[in-house]
């Protein structure tokens, strides 16, 4: 079991250990991870306005009512990564998305789809300390609630494994946001995951009838 990781979720860490040596993420917040996905050569993507299937990367997978709906939110602006791989081969192909109200830095959500190498049971050995599973969802799923003092308020961490592909999903909340709120939240954002693994599944199957024609 690994000491938990706040910046960045361990799950993410594993899929880029397991296909790229040279990969590895700065340590920044979440958000910030999402947009040095781009190259330095191109700039950051703008922010659309939700709908969110009209921003790129892992962001159509995000269903919004059902986000406003589980945080009480409005959430209207998303920015998403490219979904090809990186450089070579080699490189786990990765989706992102950042999610905000417009309003302040927080609330946001983020999520990150990545392809790794590694079997579930790896993934299961890399979870960090305080995790708690999650029936249902992919072939082993975990949520773990952040308290550390980051700048920010308490943070739902939510992640699981389907068929080499690691799913991180990441809300952080407003300074002072009551811990106990954010607890009460699991239901709501499993509920939110079980969607995303759905659309992701989706996406993958048309993929290959695609392919097949």
């Amino acid at each position: 079991m690994k000491r938990a990781l706040i910046a960045v979720p361990a799950a993410f860490l594993l899929a880029l250990a397991a296909c790229s040596d040279d990969r590895a993420p700065s340590g920044e917040e979440p958000v910030d991870t999402a947009a040095q996905e781009t190259s330095e050569e191109s700039s950051p993507p703008e922010p659309v306005e939700l709908d969110l299937a009209d921003a790129a990367g892992a962001c159509p997978l995000i269903d919004s009512a059902t986000l406003n709906s589980v945080t009480g939110e409005d959430f209207r602006f998303a920015s998403g990564g490219p979904g090809e791989a990186a450089d070579g081969e080699d490189a786990p192909a990765q989706l992102t998305c950042a999610v905000q109200t417009g309003e302040a830095a927080y609330p946001d959500l983020t999520l990150f789809v990545i392809g790794t190498e590694a079997t579930v049971e790896i993934y299961e050995e890399e979870l960090a300390d305080g995790t708690e599973a999650i029936d249902g969802l992919g072939e082993a799923a975990y949520w773990i609630v952040h308290t550390e003092d980051t700048g920010a308020g308490p943070a739902m961490e939510m992640g699981w494994y389907d068929s080499g592909t690691i799913f991180e999903m990441r809300y952080t909340t407003p300074v002072d946001t009551d811990p106990a709120v954010v607890n009460g939240l699991v239901a709501g954002f499993t509920d939110l995951a079980k969607g995303i693994a759905a659309a992701h599944g989706a996406e993958l199957w048309l993929a290959r009838f695609a392919m097949a024609e």
